[in-house]
C-alpha cells in the first residue's frame, strides 16, 4: 500500500488540513498512526472521487 502525509493529502485535493481530518473521522478516509509516532498516514487508494463523494463512509479508522 501506499501512504502519504494530511498534508500531501490536502495538497492533492486542495483542500484543508481540516478537512482530511473531518474525513477521516467520518471514515471517508483510510488511515492509521504508526506505533510511537505523532503522525497520521492515509492510504492513498481511499483518496479516490468515488470514495470521497459516496453517501456512505466506507473506512472505520481507530486511534
Amino acid at each position: 500500500m501506499n501512504y502519504i502525509t494530511r498534508k500531501k493529502a490536502s495538497q492533492m485535493l486542495s483542500v484543508s488540513v481540516k478537512t482530511i481530518d473531518r474525513w477521516i473521522r467520518c471514515g471517508r478516509i483510510s488511515a492509521f498512526k504508526p506505533f510511537n509516532s505523532s503522525k497520521v498516514l492515509i492510504d492513498r487508494d481511499s483518496l479516490s472521487q468515488e470514495n470521497l463523494q459516496s453517501s456512505r463512509p466506507t473506512f472505520k479508522n481507530n486511534f
